[in-house]
C-alpha cells in the first residue's frame, strides 16, 4: 500500500513538473531559423526604406519525436510609405508546448530619419496583447479520482509593448530592441503567465559580389527569461532566385537552409536544425517552412532602391 502511494506521489510530482516547465518555457519567445528575412515581430523598427509590402509566414516543428515538443507559427507583414517616411507592421505568433498555448498579436509603427545617401535611423513601437492558456484538464493521473489532484484550465491576457531602433547604412543594418516592456508590472513569483522582458540585437549585410552572386551574413543575440541565444548565419544568393545557407545557434543547433523565388512575388524556404544541446539525444531535429509574398509599390519619379526584393 505504501509502495502504491509512493508511486502515485512520484507520478503526480512528475506531472506537476511538466506543467510548470511548459508554463515557464512558454515565456521564452520562439526563435525561427529563417528570422533574418522578416524581423518585425521582435523589432518594430526593422523595416528597410524600400517600396515593398512584405507578407511572410513561418511554420516550425521543433524537436521532432519529442513528446509535447513546441510547434510554432508566425505571420509577419510590413510596408514602407516614403511620403511620410514611416513603416507599418503587424505580427501574430502562436506556439503550443505541452499543455500550454501561447499567442502574441501586435501592430507596429516606425519613423525613419534620413541621414543622407542611403543612411537611415528608424525608431519603432508596437503594441498588442499576450494570451496564454494552460489546459490543466488534459493532465491525466493513474487515479483520476484522486482528491489531492486538481488541475484546472487557466487563461490569461495581458497588454504588450515593444520598442526598437535600426540603423541602415546602404546594405548594412544594425538593430536593437526590447520586447514585452509591460513585464515590470507583474509579480513573476506569483504569476506564471507574467510576460518576460526580451532584449534583441542583430547585424545584417547584403554582400553583392556580382550581379549573379551574393554572400549575406547575419548575426543575432536574444536575451529572454534569463537565457541568451546567439546565432550566426551566412546565406549565398544566386541571381536573386535561389539561395542556400547555414549557421550555428550557440549550444543549441547547427542550421541548414535553402530556398528559391518563383516569379517576382512568391518565395519559399526550408530549414533544418540539427540539435547540438543537451536534448539532442531525445529528438531528431527541427523543421521550418518559410513562405513570402513581396509586392512592389509605386515609386516616386527618380526614386531607386539598392536592395533586392527577395530580401529586406
Amino acid at each position: 500500500m505504501r509502495l502504491e502511494m509512493k508511486h502515485r506521489i512520484l507520478w503526480v510530482f512528475g506531472a506537476m513538473l511538466l506543467g510548470v516547465f511548459s508554463l515557464h518555457a512558454q515565456s521564452n519567445e520562439p526563435l525561427f531559423t529563417q528570422q533574418m528575412f522578416q524581423k518585425v515581430n521582435f523589432n518594430p523598427a526593422a523595416i528597410r526604406p524600400d517600396p515593398v509590402v512584405d507578407v511572410s509566414l513561418f511554420g516550425r516543428m521543433q524537436w521532432v519525436d519529442f513528446d509535447g515538443a513546441p510547434k510554432s507559427i508566425m505571420l509577419n507583414a510590413s510596408g514602407y510609405m516614403s511620403e511620410i517616411r514611416s513603416g507599418v507592421s503587424g505580427s501574430i505568433i502562436g506556439e503550443s508546448f505541452g499543455k500550454t498555448f501561447w499567442m502574441n498579436a501586435k501592430f507596429g509603427y516606425s519613423y525613419h530619419i534620413h541621414l543622407g545617401r542611403m543612411n537611415y535611423l528608424s525608431f519603432g513601437l508596437s503594441a498588442g496583447v499576450l494570451y496564454k492558456n494552460f489546459a490543466g484538464h488534459e493532465i491525466k493521473t493513474e487515479d483520476s479520482q484522486d482528491p489531492y489532484v486538481n488541475y484546472e484550465d487557466v487563461n490569461d491576457v495581458k497588454p504588450d509593448v515593444d520598442f526598437g531602433l535600426m540603423f541602415t547604412f546602404n546594405k548594412f543594418s544594425l538593430g536593437l530592441s526590447a520586447t514585452h516592456l509591460t513585464a515590470w508590472a507583474y509579480n513573476r513569483k506569483k504569476d506564471y503567465f507574467a510576460p518576460q522582458e526580451g532584449y534583441h540585437a542583430f547585424m545584417q549585410f547584403k554582400g553583392d559580389i556580382s550581379p549573379k552572386f551574393a554572400i549575406d551574413p547575419y548575426i543575432a543575440a536574444h536575451y529572454v527569461n534569463g537565457f541568451i541565444k546567439a546565432e550566426g548565419v551566412v546565406t549565398f544568393r544566386f541571381a536573386d532566385v535561389f539561395w542556400i545557407g547555414g549557421g550555428y545557434r550557440y549550444n543549441d543547433a547547427v542550421m541548414l537552409m535553402a530556398g528559391f523565388k518563383i516569379g517576382k512575388v512568391f518565395s519559399i524556404g526550408y530549414s533544418y536544425d540539427l540539435g547540438m544541446g543537451g536534448l539532442k539525444k531525445y529528438h531528431s531535429g527541427s523543421h521550418e517552412i518559410y513562405l513570402s509574398l513581396k509586392f512592389e509599390t509605386t515609386r516616386k519619379v527618380g526614386e531607386v532602391t539598392d536592395t533586392p526584393l527577395m530580401f529586406e
